[in-house]
């Protein structure tokens, strides 16, 4: 267990390398499943694509504007590519994600901006609460005790569902390491310590202030657009905020975002 707590903080420090100042605790979960991953083809799961508010454009600095017809113009995105996660079976009856972690000092009401902006740029995901999900593109999620830390865990009714939620959030999060499971997730509290809650953008959608969420957020509707967006926009956009126009991520839905930014 100490094994997992010091792996844990190490990976924070690396993902919250680049976040200008700003309180970002989620990083990656400390350690793998064993026994539990059954590894699949790689490739693009159609089973879960759902619908989003998509506009094309690009997630640049305010000094490369893009045509605001090119935003209006991109059609809806298809799904994550799950070459980048070790996915379990599509048909798994009892699948979970570990989406993300972060230390006990957070406290066990964080907010997770970073997930909550993933989830809102990305609607085919519907977030019940209370759970169960009980129908393929539902998931519910919640923090559980994770050795010295917190772990956000998604549960999905399928596994094709908890597959693409784990490859939207490596989308978008390129440092991350969410990790599907097949079976019962190891290592965690055996009740969650928190709600997590997403009802609707209202209330949800960020502060251009707050640097780590705008950044996520701006970041979360381009690449929910355009799944081959080049780069690390997420952590471009913590390393130099200044340079992104964040008062654009309090838009909805994602067209508004990349529109504003566009101008």
């Amino acid at each position: 267990m100490d094994r997992i707590a010091t792996l844990g903080i190490a990976l924070f420090a690396v993902v919250c390398g680049g976040c200008q100042g700003q309180e970002s605790a989620e990083t990656s979960p400390a350690t793998k499943q064993e026994g539990t991953q059954t590894p699949r083809a790689s490739g693009t799961s159609g089973a879960v694509t759902g619908t989003t508010a998509a506009a094309g454009g690009t997630l640049a600095p305010t000094t490369t504007a893009a045509p605001a017809a090119t935003a209006a113009a991109a059609p809806p995105a298809k799904g994550y590519d799950l070459s980048a996660i070790k996915a379990i079976p599509d048909n798994c009856a009892s699948a979970s994600v570990i989406l993300t972690s972060a230390p006990k000092s957070v406290g066990a009401n964080y907010d997770w901006a970073i997930s909550r902006q993933a989830l809102l740029a990305n609607q085919q995901f519907r977030v019940v609460h209370p759970g169960p999900p009980t129908s393929p593109g539902e998931v519910s999620l919640a923090p559980y005790e994770y050795g010295s830390a917190y772990a956000l865990v998604a549960r999905c009714s399928d596994g094709a569902t908890c597959n693409q939620l784990a490859a939207m959030y490596k989308a978008i999060v390129r440092s991350s390491r969410p990790q599907p499971i097949c079976g019962p997730v190891q290592g965690i509290g055996a009740s969650p310590v928190a709600a997590f809650r997403l009802d609707g953008h209202e209330g949800n959608l960020p502060r251009a202030q707050d640097t780590i969420a705008a950044c996520a957020r701006l970041s979360a509707c381009q690449i929910a657009t355009d799944r081959a967006t080049p780069g690390d926009p997420f952590l471009e956009c913590q390393k130099k905020p200044q340079a992104f126009k964040r008062e654009c991520a309090a838009r909805h839905p994602c067209a508004e975002v990349l529109a504003c930014m566009a101008q």
